[in-house]
């Protein structure tokens, strides 16, 4: 085992654990942003499990353009307006297929569409709802897919998927009586 393997491991690991935290986080949100964080959550728990595994290069190929999507649909529910059901299933959908293309022609740009119009979309929905760490969140993920473009699944693609996560888990900041006073 080498240092890098170490890495990825410690690495993986703390994507487990945010995955884990933005599952917690969640709790308080409205239903439908609860469903797609909770969803992408347990996405980002399989490119960690696949760590250790050996298979995390292929594995985020195909799970990382889904779990992009869900963060989106659930970024705009909850700072925007709400997706219409056929619409956000449209874009999943669409994700799924950019993620399996892939993996399988192991042509990795297929993937990076749906997390580059995902990621583009949380930092403007976050824009929206003044929300700075939800478009700090939405970067984070465009820079996971670069990324893994570059270096594949490793240590800095794990740990941009877990700020990502736990960005747009983190509950809003509530306003102070000061600032309700004025």
């Amino acid at each position: 085992m080498t240092a890098s393997d170490s890495l990825d491991l410690v690495a993986a690991a703390a994507l487990f654990a945010a995955t884990i935290g933005a599952w917690w986080l969640s709790g308080p949100l409205r239903i439908r942003e609860r469903l797609y964080l909770r969803f992408a959550a347990v996405l980002f728990a399989a490119i960690a499990v696949s760590v250790p595994l050996g298979i995390s290069d292929d594995v985020a190929l195909f799970l990382l353009p889904l779990a992009a999507v869900s963060l989106m649909i659930a970024a705009l529910a909850r700072f925007a307006a709400p997706l219409p059901i056929f619409i956000a299933t449209l874009a999943l959908v669409a994700s799924l297929a950019g993620g399996m293309s892939a993996m399988l022609w192991t042509i990795p740009v297929l993937a990076l569409g749906p997390v580059i119009l995902a990621g583009l979309a949380i930092v403007a929905a976050g824009l929206n709802g003044t929300a700075v760490m939800a478009s700090l969140a939405g970067t984070a993920l465009l820079g996971s897919g670069l990324a893994l473009l570059e270096q594949g699944a490793g240590n800095g693609f794990l740990l941009l998927c877990a700020a990502a996560l736990v960005g747009l888990a983190k509950p809003a900041a509530r306003k102070s009586a000061l600032a309700i006073q004025q």
